[in-house]
């Protein structure tokens, strides 16, 4: 009995780790009930100790970055309706940042996070179209920069970012895996609502399309961190499907803890597997994040550097 209290006593264990789920359905819609049992964590190949599994009802402090650059003049009106559809629909609880991007050098916060929601309908009201090369990735960086800020002396919060956008990065400072690491040293969820549908589809090069490029930044940006991109190619497909979509993607979440058993001590970025076990004949998907920081992150931004 005393060697096996011994052996116990010596078990050295890493980190107690929080991801967010969502599982969805083959027609995509998320899951109101699952089993831990049918979970399983694998950190670096290695599978993990869940120890629990619960819907995930933590306030959430979102930011929504709304494009206003003129390649999106016709489908402004849309994006708006679209903002003010969020704003109404999520909990007291929640507060919700405004930022307005355009180019580089025209990103601005309209809103301060709150939860007065006249007060953000009316922000969302004021904004405004300029003409300016688009700058996305570097409206999501300061987006998911003032998301990490707000949470650090707030723990037990939810960290987002809603992205309403064609998807058209045409002159951003920062490069996509400095967004990126960005994302994963805060553990920041990227949710995008991509209205595509007038870019161009056909290319007369070797190169993907204008359509083609927009999806492909926005599907990486979203699926980094455990959140997922809703596409539309017109307005009535915005706001009967992808606003709708998006709102329950953000309340049909749960919380999975478990006990790594990295015990290295090695800081940085930790990859993560989430897989779920289902009846063959039925299609389960789980978004996830692909993985979490062990450490205390910096919020110090790089020096900017021109993407290549």
């Amino acid at each position: 009995m005393l060697a096996a209290l011994s052996v116990v006593a010596a078990q050295a264990w890493g980190p107690r780790v929080e991801l967010s789920l969502i599982v969805t359905d083959k027609d995509e819609k998320p899951l109101g009930t699952i089993r831990k049992e049918d979970l399983h964590v694998f950190e670096s190949k290695v599978e993990q100790t869940i120890l629990s599994v619960e819907p995930d009802n933590r306030p959430i402090d979102i930011a929504l970055a709304i494009d206003a650059s003129g390649s999106f003049n016709q489908l402004f009106a849309a994006a708006l309706k679209a903002a003010s559809m969020i704003v109404r629909n999520v909990r007291p609880e929640d507060k919700v940042f405004i930022e307005r991007f355009i180019s580089n050098d025209k990103i601005e916060k309209v809103h301060d996070f709150s939860s007065d929601t006249k007060s953000l309908l009316k922000a969302i009201d004021d904004l405004y179209i300029e003409s300016g090369q688009s700058a996305i990735v570097d409206a999501l960086y300061l987006a998911v920069q003032a998301v990490a800020e707000q949470n650090q002396s707030r723990p037990g919060r939810r960290k987002v970012v809603v992205v309403i956008t064609d998807g058209d990065e045409r002159n951003s400072f920062y490069s996509s895996d400095t967004l990126l690491k960005l994302m994963r040293a805060h553990g920041v969820q990227v949710f995008a609502l991509g209205i595509t549908g007038k870019l161009q589809d056909v290319s007369l090069t070797t190169k993907p399309s204008q359509r083609a490029r927009a999806e492909t930044l926005l599907r990486n940006v979203t699926e980094e961190g455990g959140g997922h991109v809703f596409f539309a190619r017109k307005e009535d497909d915005l706001l009967n499907n992808a606003v709708p979509q998006l709102l329950a993607y953000l309340r049909a979440q749960y919380l999975v803890t478990y006990q790594s058993s990295d015990d290295s001590g090695k800081k940085g970025f930790r990859k993560v597997e989430l897989k779920l076990d289902a009846p063959s004949d039925v299609k389960r998907s789980v978004i996830t994040p692909r993985g979490y920081f062990y450490g205390t992150p910096s919020l110090s931004p790089p020096t900017k550097e021109k993407k290549q």
